[in-house]
């Protein structure tokens, strides 16, 4: 239950009960100083603000499991989520995307989903699934992955050998609300004049370019 509650509290920022505002979207009217105020990073390369939030437990006990010689791989805790708001030119937003690992987030966004009667465009392939719509003149995407740590991972000291013999996986979610409003920023110029020169020397093209 105090899992929860933490997940679908996100501290003072997000509201996903069932309701006809659009999961996420107060926070896009939020203005760049009430987002310093709840502790965003900007970025200026990217022209971003990004607010991360790690379990400081989870943290812990991964740096003292690898201290102790034995084989780890990170994994994230449910509690764990990441919020970026991308602007393009002009000061304009153009998508905001929270990155998270909870079940319970997920399926509270899906239930708002189904409580709008919402009918998304679905589509996937192997680990991942993406769910398209449109709402309110914005366009949302919902992405899961499933991400799997192999078994056999082995870390050796001094003292011994050990082997992480068990399979761990989680869930990546990604949720994205687009405004419209192209990304604007020293990185993107540069990352679009790549896929440019790679497209004009017949390079093949990245699949969400194609999608």
């Amino acid at each position: 239950m105090k899992t929860t509650i933490f997940s679908f509290t996100f501290l003072f920022i997000f509201a996903l009960s069932a309701f006809a505002q659009l999961p996420y979207s107060k926070m896009m009217n939020l203005s760049r100083e009430q987002l310093i105020e709840k502790k965003f990073k900007f970025d200026q390369k990217k022209n971003q603000y990004v607010l991360t939030k790690t379990d400081g437990l989870n943290t812990t006990l991964g740096v003292l499991t690898a201290l102790s010689g034995q084989a780890t791989a990170h994994q994230p805790s449910k509690k764990d989520y990441s919020i970026v708001l991308q602007y393009g030119m002009a000061d304009s937003l153009s998508s905001l995307t929270a990155i998270f690992y909870s079940d319970d987030t997920f399926n509270e966004i899906q239930t708002w989903i189904a409580e709008n009667n919402i009918q998304p465009f679905s589509s996937g392939s192997g680990k991942v699934s993406i769910q398209k719509f449109t709402y309110d003149s914005l366009n949302v995407e919902l992405r899961s992955q499933a991400v799997i740590q192999s078994a056999g991972q082995t870390t050796a000291n001094r003292y011994a050998v050990n082997s992480n013999s068990i399979d761990k996986s989680y869930t990546l979610y990604t949720y994205t609300i687009y405004t419209g409003v192209e990304p604007f920023s020293e990185w993107h110029t540069k990352q679009q004049a790549k896929k440019n020169a790679n497209k004009a020397k017949g390079k093949k093209e990245d699949l969400n370019d194609l999608f």
